[in-house]
């Protein structure tokens, strides 16, 4: 698929390229009727994030209960002049990127001399978040460039840029959301595309105490709970089915053994689910389970083994006073 036939809308100093096509809906399609199908049951947690979704995520992400975003955005806020980076002609690659909040506070601390000569690469599934993000950066930073990548980032990582200098980022312990084979090989092939002298800048949430961690997972108002039965909503639109997400309840938990908080939808009552682009059905019985995300939690020695699965070098880890959220920076 050649450039043109990927790039969805330019303007100015910000080009969007799509790059899902290249993935295709039917692949889309398959890998969510084949989890669905999984005994247990599960929907990838990339499908979260449709317009619905990233919606509920920013308010998340502004509860109280919801310490990782004020936390490691404490922690980005004055965080640039100690990383001794060089900013000039700088790819800076936001993975998972969302919204652009947390980049944004780290734009804020770059030398203003610096900016025009820097491009800023989010790479997210969600075109919505994307376009909404870059229209708020470029109102603040004029001079940057921006080139957003529309891709699943884990299936896609060759799509980062490599002709400068780059700083990837990975905010939010998202990475947590993988399981530790995928972890283990995610980090493999970013380690193998980074080159010497680029830089990996890695959001990961630490172990701390239980009730904090299920708190965070089970806000009062319940945004999270909707947030969660929005997957399902994202299942209907790909599979063309009909699950109503109101027959199900929201189960967070901390998992000791695999050091996870774990995300499932639980069946209120025996249903039968139609796919209609396939024509074929799900058959869930009452309080069966479809598990929806893993959220991983880190210590010094995950955080040590991970650099030595991709190859890197642990150059800094910044943390804030309860050693709560980590922010470590890698180098190639």
């Amino acid at each position: 698929m050649t450039k043109s036939e990927t790039q969805i809308e330019s303007q100015n100093n910000f080009l969007l390229d799509n790059h899902l096509p290249e993935i295709g809906l039917e692949a889309m399609r398959d890998e969510v009727m084949r989890s669905l199908t999984d005994k247990p049951r599960r929907i990838p947690s990339k499908y979260f994030y449709n317009k619905e979704g990233s919606v509920l995520f920013e308010e998340i992400t502004n509860l109280p209960e919801y310490y990782l975003s004020r936390t490691e955005k404490a922690i980005l806020s004055s965080l640039w002049n100690k990383l001794a980076i060089d900013a000039h002609n700088l790819h800076i690659i936001e993975l998972g990127s969302g919204d652009c909040s947390k980049i944004e506070l780290l734009l804020r601390t770059l030398p203003k001399s610096t900016l025009d000569t820097i491009t800023y690469h989010p790479v997210d599934f969600s075109s919505n978040a994307l376009k909404d993000s870059a229209n708020n950066l470029m109102q603040q930073f004029p001079d940057l460039c921006i080139h957003g990548i529309v891709a699943d980032f884990f299936h896609q990582i060759h799509l980062l840029p490599s002709e400068r200098p780059r700083l990837v980022c990975f905010f939010g312990s998202t990475i947590g959301n993988f399981n530790k084979n995928e972890i283990n090989a995610f980090m493999n092939e970013l380690g193998n595309a980074m080159e010497t002298g680029d830089h990996l800048l890695l959001g990961l949430d630490m172990i701390k105490d239980l009730d904090v961690l299920e708190k965070a997972y089970n806000d009062n108002k319940g945004v999270t709970a909707r947030f969660n039965k929005n997957i399902l909503s994202v299942a209907n639109e790909l599979l063309e089915a009909d699950f109503e997400p109101h027959l199900f309840d929201h189960r967070a938990f901390y998992n000791k053994e695999h050091h996870r908080i774990e995300m499932h939808l639980v069946a209120r009552e025996n249903m039968i689910v139609t796919c209609g682009f396939n024509d074929s059905t799900i058959e869930l019985k009452a309080g069966e389970i479809i598990h929806t995300e893993n959220s991983h939690k880190f210590d010094r020695d995950h955080i040590q083994y991970m650099g030595k699965t991709a190859g890197l070098t642990i150059r800094q880890v910044f943390t804030d006073p309860q050693q709560w959220f980590s922010l470590v920076l890698y180098a190639k």
